[in-house]
């Protein structure tokens, strides 16, 4: 995210712990992760409290179409528009996503949503704390949390957030694209002198093939 240095959020723990459910931050601050395989139902509130997502006994899961949450998850700023049919107190309406117990989404309570550095970081010189955070979850109707610290690192050059395999796919289509632009400079490359015309290359047919 900051130009000049990095935000990481880090998972500290599920309080209390719950064998087999396991929380995790994709991407620096981008994406939390849960991954169900306690046996149990997990219910991860939004940010009203509602029921947002849902992680079944059988690694199904379901996202609450009806939650704010939905809406405000669906882009890295949280600036979908909320419909009027999503409201904290609607009974849930649950459809699947997932079914291997496993799900990421942008949750905004890790991570802040404004782009590059704010101006009180911009002159910070060693990684900082910005906050400590908390996701509400519940656990067979349990109470529980997933707890963790979002830290800002000015000596990073990682791109401010940018993820290592993006650049690894942006270095690869370029690859193909110079690939592709050099076999049709190739084929368009005018015929020796003296050569048959039906072994020329046909025009017509160049343009099919794009």
């Amino acid at each position: 995210m900051g130009k000049g240095g990095r935000f990481e959020s880090e998972v500290r723990a599920i309080v209390p712990a719950v064998n087999g459910l396991e929380a995790k931050v994709i991407d620096g601050d981008q994406f939390l992760q849960i991954t169900n395989g306690s046996g149990k139902t997990v219910v991860v509130k939004g940010y009203d409290n509602e029921p947002y997502l849902r992680f079944l006994p059988d690694k199904t899961v379901d996202r609450n179409a009806v939650a704010p949450a939905t809406y405000l998850n669906a882009d890295r700023q949280g600036l979908t528009p909320i419909p009027k049919s999503a409201k904290p107190k609607a009974p849930p309406e649950w459809r699947r996503i997932a079914s291997d117990g496993r799900y990421r989404w942008f949750d905004h309570r890790i991570h802040i949503t404004t782009k590059g550095t704010p101006k009180e970081l911009r002159n910070v010189t060693e990684k900082k704390k910005v906050f400590n955070w908390t996701v509400p979850m519940l656990v067979n109707g349990e109470p529980v949390r997933a707890t963790g610290t979002l830290f800002f690192d000015p000596a990073s050059d990682s791109g401010g957030g940018f993820p290592v395999w993006a650049g690894i796919v942006i270095g690869l289509a370029v690859l193909v694209l110079l690939a592709l632009a050099a076999t049709m400079r190739r084929r368009r490359r005018p015929a020796p002198a003296g050569t048959p015309p039906a072994a020329r290359p046909s025009r017509e047919k160049d343009d099919e093939a794009w």
